[in-house]
């Protein structure tokens, strides 16, 4: 399933130093497919690949949640556009 995140960063120092450690190695089964990074980097959102929210859940909050309030969210494939 896809699933789309949306990072409302808070700390964007403590942030980027997080995601690029979290992001570069995803465990088997998870792939990042794309980010899209608002210009003042206070906005970042994520379409990750997985078998469930909660894999990405319980994989990204100990890292980010420090950083960013982060909204999960299945992505519909019938309704998705690109």
């Amino acid at each position: 399933m896809f699933i789309a995140i949306q990072h409302e960063i808070t700390d964007p120092e403590l942030f980027w130093q997080k995601a690029s450690g979290a992001l570069t190695h995803p465990p088997s089964g998870m792939r990042l497919h794309s980010t899209l990074v608002s210009e003042q980097q206070q906005i970042c959102q994520c379409m990750w690949e997985a078998d469930s929210i909660e894999s990405i859940r319980e994989y990204l909050e100990p890292e980010l949640a420090s950083a960013s309030v982060n909204t999960y969210y299945q992505i519909d494939p019938d309704k998705a556009i690109g």
